[in-house]
């Protein structure tokens, strides 16, 4: 994934905060979406859920980059990634 760089502390809690809140909303909207038009539903739509969908993944992707950028780590993958490259390891 390609690494954004915001150089704030600041900023990056920003764009974590944001990307939170856009990923809850978006799913929210979804979720009130297909519940409301479930039967009825045609092609504008499923066009429209699958715009929520995708805002709600582009939300998470700030969230990541926010919280990425700020040090926390997240998921296991960076940390065996980390423990695979020998040139990490702190001395």
């Amino acid at each position: 994934m390609r690494r954004v760089s915001v150089r704030s502390r600041t900023g990056n809690l920003v764009l974590a905060v944001v990307g939170a809140v856009y990923t809850v909303a978006s799913l929210a909207i979804l979720v009130w979406f297909i519940a409301d038009v479930w039967q009825a539903a045609g092609l504008v739509d499923r066009v429209l859920q699958l715009a929520l969908v995708a805002a709600g993944f582009c939300g998470f992707w700030f969230l990541r980059t926010g919280l990425e950028n700020l040090g926390v780590k997240i998921g296991g993958r960076q940390r065996v990634a980390a423990a695979s490259n020998p040139a990490s390891i702190q001395r």
